[in-house]
């Protein structure tokens, strides 16, 4: 009996439904324990034994669906709308569309300038900080400038040789100006245009030296030019700063003499050293630079050139009173000799195409030479 009742209380419902729908539900179950007609009320099958609805059925609860969506709300409609197309069409999500969109952190880094500043600005001094942050705004400033158009060791290589023509221009503009106050002080104003038409049949000399050494390229090589002519000047300009301090023959003679020479070959000197060395610097450039390196880089060596050009008569006009001009001039026979030195460093550091063309040349003679050889004692051996 205790089993039995256990048994019935088990297989009673705990939570009864006392309404009569539910007992004329619970009547039509069929229980399995019993005789297949009774069933319990929490042991009911999922399978219907009646048919679906049919198609119209279906078709009338659709258009009763659409009717009554159409009546809510526009906001209603919308939220609707985007939760049924999530609900049905989970195969439409792209699940790799956040992909293509920035990272909000990632933005935050890149606008983080304390990310671009290297260590060691970060563990140094004030000083060596100024001075690298000083490095990097140049450095920045010249990339928007040049871009990729002119590499930073093409500057470096542009810039040693825009040196050279900063003391070539400073030199002859410095000399320039003292070039008239010179011969007017030893020979007087009245010689000035003797000195000028003298002065183009010795340029025309000078000139025909120069364009005869030019053809002797193949035994002396262009650069070499720059050690000749900038010697010669160098010697020829510090000798006539010297003999400018001589009391008799220098600027303490203020006796006007036009057969004073010394006027007359400072005059030429400078004339002629402006018609050589400006047309040899530039012969130099173009046989060594290419095309697109010149696009870009000549503007820069122009532009030292121009401050040279500046310097010059300035060191003229403010030094004339204190330092007097045969130091003066001896300082524009200075620029001739660091004009070499330049060309000296750039020439060390960089070379010379003309030095690479012999060397090529001369090592495909070499093996032109090897491989004539070989054939001849392949033909004495046949």
């Amino acid at each position: 009996m205790s089993s039995a009742s256990s048994n019935n209380n088990n297989n009673r419902d705990p939570f009864p439904m006392s309404s009569p729908e539910a007992q004329r539900l619970s009547e039509s179950v069929v229980d399995k324990r019993t005789d297949k007609s009774k069933q319990s009320w929490n042991q009911m099958t999922l399978t219907s034994a009646n048919a679906g609805p049919s198609d119209k059925a279906v078709r009338d609860c659709d258009r009763e669906a659409a009717a009554a969506s159409s009546s809510s709300s526009s906001s209603s409609t919308l939220t609707g709308s985007i939760r049924a197309s999530k609900a049905t069409n989970t195969t439409d999500i792209d699940i790799y569309a956040d992909l293509d969109q920035p990272d909000p952190m990632a933005l935050s880094l890149q606008d983080d300038d304390f990310l671009d500043v290297p260590l060691p600005e970060l563990r140094s001094s004030y000083a060596e900080r100024l001075l690298l942050r000083s490095l990097r705004f140049a450095q920045t400033l010249y990339t928007r400038l040049y871009g990729d158009q002119l590499p930073f060791s093409e500057m470096m290589r542009t810039l040693c040789l825009a040196m050279t023509l900063f003391f070539m221009i400073g030199g002859y503009w410095l000399l320039r100006s003292l070039k008239d106050p010179i011969l007017t002080a030893l020979c007087g104003v009245e010689s000035i245009p003797k000195a000028k038409m003298v002065s183009v049949v010795v340029v025309l000399a000078v000139v025909s030296i120069y364009n005869r050494l030019l053809d002797c390229s193949d035994t002396i090589p262009r650069h070499c030019l720059f050690y000749i002519f900038g010697t010669f000047y160098f010697i020829l300009f510090t000798m006539i700063g010297l003999l400018l301090h001589h009391p008799t023959i220098g600027m303490a003679n203020e006796i006007h003499d036009p057969t004073r020479i010394l006027g007359w070959i400072s005059y030429c000197s400078i004339e002629s050293f402006g018609s050589v060395m400006v047309s040899l610097f530039w012969s130099f450039c173009n046989s060594n630079i290419s095309l697109e390196t010149a696009k870009a880089s000549y503007g820069v060596m122009v532009a030292l050139a121009q401050i040279g050009s500046i310097l010059g008569p300035t060191l003229v006009s403010q030094w004339t009173p204190t330092v007097g001009v045969p130091n003066l001039y001896l300082m524009g026979a200075m620029c001739m000799l660091l004009l070499q030195g330049t060309m000296y460093i750039y020439i060390a550091n960089y070379g010379s195409r003309e030095a690479d063309d012999d060397a090529a040349a001369k090592k495909l003679q070499l093996e032109e030479e090897e491989e004539g050889t070989n054939n001849n004692n392949n033909n004495n051996n046949n």
